[in-house]
């Protein structure tokens, strides 16, 4: 039996563990899906772009039901209490998660952006790359979402009435995600400006600009990413080519990192185990830093833009990307080894994906620009 044992125990030495990524199920929507889905428990929920807001079944895919709001939807939605928060068109939903029944909404009171360039027209988009929007944060009772008339709206989650409005300046439009830590509220505006205000009295503690001068060309500066909070610095993502870390209690520049591309890094930044994980557009990387100094440990080349916020396990970083000025071309979801940034494997779609998966155990799901929802699992095989 030792030797038996002996000879067992070499064989799984010799073996090498690699995963691959499988479609378990896709789900057809009635539009393009830029938004990110929302998991909790055994229920998914993602709105398109023609304003349909679904929710399905995690295992199978098959749908539960749906809300028809008549506005495009491409912010991820908001567990609140038993409820369900979302915004369409610059109109806030409420939504029992269990029926879809509508519990409150509240209309943001403007009037639509509508972008006109070359004969056409996007509805809802300050330029055609404004594919990013608010993903609202729930506090004590309180859902703060930003809105773009400019400010970020506090709302009683009960009533559904307004409590507050933080003011950005001049009536920027907020696409970024509000932070609320500690009392004060963090967020960024088109004009490339952060703010934070204190909570306690209504009051801004700072704003900061995080570039200098004029514009280098029109769609240029805008924050429009989640915030995040490591070791009292602020990170974000912007249409800006500087990856700029702010001291959190003075908004002054801690680091910078410059692309060399001049490619916009505009994902969604994560912290996980001391490491900072952001994806950038032009550069088409997935990149790792050391979050304290600035110091890049790895980058990723993808080949695609990236809008989307990465998840980061003890094992892997998974994303999705996809041609940002031609989203019909096609799209990608990568798994990278987190210590190298080595693809282990990729998942190809039949366009681009600007909706940042969510992973439940080893189930990955997003939406795609080609109007579905995709699962897809990660299987993990054996070989010698």
């Amino acid at each position: 039996m030792k030797y038996i044992a002996i000879i067992f125990t070499v064989a799984l030495w010799g073996t090498i563990k690699a995963q691959e990524l499988k479609k378990s199920w896709e789900f057809q929507a009635t539009a393009k899906v830029l938004a990110a889905p929302l998991v909790q428990g055994e229920d998914l929920f993602i709105g398109d772009q023609n304003g349909v807001f679904f929710c399905l079944d995690l295992t199978t895919g098959n749908e539960k039901w749906r809300l028809e709001t008549g506005g495009n939807i491409q912010a991820k939605a908001t567990t609140v209490e038993e409820n369900i928060f979302f915004e369409s068109a610059n109109v806030f939903y409420l939504v029992n998660a269990k029926s879809g029944k509508i519990i409150w909404t509240l209309e943001a009171g403007m009037k639509p952006f509508i972008f006109k360039y070359e004969d056409r027209e996007w509805p809802y988009k300050i330029d055609p790359f404004d594919d990013k929007r608010s993903v609202a944060t729930y506090r004590g009772g309180i859902i703060y979402v930003g809105c773009g008339d400019g400010n970020v709206y506090a709302i009683n989650a009960t009533s559904g009435k307004l409590v507050k409005k933080y003011a950005a300046e001049d009536n920027a439009p907020v696409r970024s995600s509000p932070l609320v830590e500690d009392g004060k509220l963090y967020f960024g505006d088109w004009e490339g400006m952060v703010y934070c205000y204190s909570l306690y009295n209504d009051s801004l503690i700072w704003k900061k600009k995080t570039y200098r001068g004029k514009k280098p060309y029109g769609t240029f500066g805008g924050v429009v990413s989640e915030f995040v909070i490591y070791k009292d610095l602020l990170f974000f993502g912007a249409r800006n080519y500087m990856l700029n870390v702010l001291d959190l209690s003075s908004g002054e520049k801690e680091w910078t990192y410059t692309d060399a591309r001049k490619g916009w890094i505009i994902g969604d930044p994560v912290i996980y185990k001391d490491t900072l994980y952001i994806g950038g557009s032009d550069n088409y990387s997935m990149l790792a830093f050391d979050p304290i100094i600035g110091r890049p440990i790895w980058a990723q080349e993808g080949g695609k833009n990236i809008y989307t916020k990465p998840v980061v396990t003890d094992e892997w970083v998974i994303y999705s990307a996809g041609n940002g000025y031609n989203p019909t071309d096609t799209g990608v979801v990568f798994l990278l080894k987190r210590s190298t940034g080595e693809v282990l494997d990729k998942y190809e779609l039949p366009m681009g994906s600007f909706s940042s998966p969510a992973l439940t155990k080893n189930q990955i799901v997003f939406g795609c620009y080609d109007g579905k929802i995709y699962s897809v699992k990660i299987h993990s095989t054996f070989s010698k």
